[in-house]
């Protein structure tokens, strides 16, 4: 339906001018905007005992248990943590490699020296 700009009547949609005003100002019924409350989000939101469990699997499966929260929790809030521990878990794990590879090398380049070295003594003492 389409109406008068003018006078405000009613007219079909074929009508280019108000049959009542005369009028040539005629609005479309679907040109005039419908506007609708916007529905309200659902957010699914994890109550502190789905939390306390989510933690404690990712105390005892770092990596694996950050991959299984990301890909299974709805909850924007802990994605992003799991996310989060999953990049420290990461990082921790490079560093740890950076540090303690090279220790361990230093480690057993003296363990070598020391067994060459009681291992030359040895035949002396027995």
């Amino acid at each position: 339906m389409a109406r008068c700009a003018s006078c405000g009547s009613q007219l079909p949609d074929y009508y280019t001018s108000c049959p009542n005003c005369g009028g040539s100002q005629i609005v479309r019924d679907d040109a005039i905007p419908q506007f609708q409350q916007p529905k309200p989000l659902r957010r699914e939101v994890l109550t502190t005992g789905q939390w306390f469990r989510w933690i404690l699997l990712i105390s005892f499966l770092p990596i694996i248990g950050n991959i299984i929260m990301l890909c299974t929790v709805k909850d924007p809030s802990a994605k992003n943590f799991a996310k989060m521990m999953l990049i420290f878990a990461l990082i921790a794990g490079v560093l740890s490699a950076i540090i303690f590879v090279p220790a361990l090398i230093g480690y057993m380049s003296k363990l070598e020296e020391a067994r060459l070295f009681y291992g030359m003594m040895i035949p002396f003492i027995g």
